[in-house]
């Protein structure tokens, strides 16, 4: 099978270290063509050039025919991890080495960095140094919340798609894309923010030899908006577990439950579903990719949820571990102010920073949020189109509208595009067959390098990763690669993931811990980990291959090691 897809792009020159390092968490599967042109070749790169250009780059220095941070290679997502290590390298206080730390877990596994003529422009080192000030000295982040307000008007706001005509569902994808590049743009400086504060804490606490005290003070922060699903959930399960009826249904198998709750007419729980169905509709599995499927799209996705979370305990509630969290947060947070307080500095550092970060951690996770809920407002239009188009022909399929391009979709509406839209969505799901590299320089590998899966690891008991969030646990490991497909989570089973995005968030709620293959201490997992006050390990190389579904395992969220038991 040949490397390619017809939307990919060709390898920056003057920039040419790529990583599926923290983007993998948003794009876990190939890109569709509508996808890439809304959200990425378009808006994406119009946000994040709005931000990187007042941060760490100038224009001048982006080859002309390359987008800035996101690309597509073999239909995957990429990051420029050289744009992002300029973070480090025009600093006066990181290296590129703290950037792949925070991103990406490891800087090892990494080529190094190459320095840049611009270096040591003072200008831009001023420029970085300003807003990074900026960000350590904060004390709110109000960009994030407005725009999220406009989210929520336009969701509110939104016309009865069934009922207006072609052109105008498309121009309402349209419409859509500079309030995504704006949000995304937010989204950005809220993660090289959260980034840098967090940072503060953590070298405080590594130069003191308290490894793990800054995980605790950065959990149960609050306001973080993924969430807010799984306490809603959380109280839906509470219904289930406490009806006979419900909890017979449930039991009964998920094949078919769905159409068996409406049959049963529980108005307690049929009103609280409908709830969550209509505030976070838009999560789901893959939720920035407009071909997915989503809770309101699909309601048996979060049915499937529940179903895993009706089975813990009352003492098992997310609100009772999240503020559990947020107590030895606080501790954490006065112990290491005793530690620093000889040091007026240091005392300082502390100070802001701990302000600073509570600020923009969550604001990561809002704006994640809001730019997941405009990208549902799109496939939600194009879901519509699809269907009127498939329906008289025009396509063969629905979902077929997501293998065309923005340019494409008059020519659709025509009629024009039936065949090419059939072909693309052939080459697409042969996509899912690779494995992409989790980095390249220059050349796009060969194809033995995308289909080889190493599973080569030591017959070792102790699988290393980082530690994101503070606390150890024992339990069996349930290894699950899909969040729809949870394969008999129970309560206090530790979730062993090859990645997680927003939509695995509930499956947290019973889980007793969190291993994930890759990701950093600004990961998603990290992030709902620390809220949720469950110990989680991320950047545990082949973890998913490595440790066996059902074995007893110990996982230890300060030193990022995991334990085989047995």
């Amino acid at each position: 099978m040949e490397i390619g897809w017809f939307i990919d792009d060709s390898p920056s020159k003057s920039f040419p270290i790529y990583t599926r390092g923290n983007v993998g968490e948003v794009f876990p599967d190939p890109v569709s063509p509508l996808t890439a042109d809304h959200t990425w070749h378009g808006a994406g790169d119009t946000g994040i050039r709005d931000f990187m250009y007042r941060f760490t780059i100038d224009p001048d220095e982006v080859d002309p025919d390359n987008k800035l941070m996101f690309e597509i290679f073999g239909g995957y997502m990429y990051l420029n991890l050289s744009v992002a290590r300029l973070m480090g390298s025009r600093s006066s206080g990181m290296t590129p080495e703290m950037v792949d730390m925070g991103f990406f877990g490891s800087s090892s596994a990494l080529p190094p960095y190459q320095p840049r003529p611009k270096d040591e422009d003072e200008q831009i080192t001023a420029r970085v140094d300003a807003l990074m000030f900026a960000w350590m000295t904060s004390t709110e982040f109000p960009k994030v919340a407005t725009l999220t307000e406009t989210v929520e008007s336009v969701v509110k706001d939104r016309p009865d798609l069934s009922s207006v005509d072609d052109m105008t569902l498309v121009q309402r994808t349209r419409d859509m894309m500079p309030l995504f590049a704006e949000i995304f743009s937010a989204h950005s400086e809220a993660s090289a923010a959260a980034s840098v504060t967090m940072g503060a804490i953590t070298g405080l606490a590594l130069g003191l030899g308290k490894p793990g005290l800054d995980l605790r003070i950065a959990g149960g922060l609050g306001g973080v908006a993924s969430t807010a699903p799984s306490f809603a959930m959380w109280q839906i399960s509470r219904i289930v577990r406490n009806s006979p009826v419900l909890t017979q249904e449930f039991n009964a198998g998920l094949i078919g439950l769905e159409a068996r709750l409406l049959a049963v007419k529980d108005t307690e729980f049929d009103t609280a579903f409908s709830r969550l169905l209509e505030l976070y509709g838009s999560r789901g599995p893959n939720e920035w990719e407009l071909r997915s499927q989503t809770w309101e799209t699909h309601p048996e996705l979060a049915l499937t949820l529940i179903d895993r979370m009706r089975l813990a305990e009352d003492d098992q509630d997310p609100q009772i571990r999240h503020q559990e969290a947020k107590e030895r947060s606080s501790i954490a947070l006065s112990e290491l102010r005793t530690m620093v307080s000889v040091d007026e500095t240091s005392a300082g550092t502390l100070e802001i920073a701990a302000i600073s970060s509570s600020v923009f951690i969550p604001a990561r996770e809002n704006a994640k949020t809001a730019i997941v809920k405009v990208v549902h407002e799109v496939r939600l239009a194009a879901l519509e189109l699809g269907r009127r188009l498939a329906e008289d022909g025009r396509l063969e399929h629905q979902k077929h509208i997501f293998m065309i391009q923005d340019r494409e979709l008059e020519e659709a509406i025509a009629g024009n595009m039936a065949k090419e839209a059939s072909d693309r969505e052939k080459q697409y799901l042969q996509l899912f067959n690779l494995t992409p590299p989790f980095w390249f320089d220059g050349d796009l590998p060969s194809v033995e390098k995308w289909q080889s899966v190493d599973t080569n690891y030591p017959d070792r008991k102790i699988v290393q990763g980082m530690g994101g969030s503070a606390g150890v646990a024992i339990g069996k490991a349930r290894v699950i690669t899909d969040p729809s497909d949870p394969k008999g989570l129970e309560p206090g089973d530790i979730l062993v993931a090859p990645i997680t995005d927003p939509a695995w968030t509930p499956l947290f709620v019973p889980a007793g811990g969190v291993v994930v293959d890759v990701g950093a201490t600004m990961s998603h997992a990290v992030i709902v980990s620390r809220e949720l006050g469950i110990p989680c390990v991320v950047s545990a190389t082949g973890a998913t291959s490595r440790i066996p579904d059902g074995a007893e395992i110990r996982v230890n969220g300060d030193t990022g090691t995991v334990t085989i038991l047995s």
